[in-house]
């Protein structure tokens, strides 16, 4: 099915390399987390990719298109004896 621009959402900008690495470092000292240096540039790396996914996730579809809930319950049928 063929969605209309009007129904995709636009994705968010991404942050600057500077605003992310704030963030991150924030979120390590706010949990205390403790990065080796030999590996920051990798756990930077991943953090920016995660930013990506969850900005695409999160950006892909308008509130209008969510759905109401995940089930479809369709209505019992009588099985004869039972009223």
């Amino acid at each position: 099915m063929q969605r209309s621009n009007a129904e995709v959402a636009e994705m968010p900008a991404a942050p600057s390399p500077e605003t992310l690495t704030a963030e991150l470092e924030i979120l390590l000292a706010r949990n205390g987390i403790k990065v080796p240096d030999m590996r920051r540039d990798a756990v930077m790396a991943a953090y920016a990719d995660l930013r990506q996914q969850i900005a695409l996730l999160h950006g892909r579809y308008g509130a209008a298109a969510e759905p109401s809930n995940v089930f479809r319950l369709s209505p019992t049928e009588s099985q004869g004896g039972a009223t």
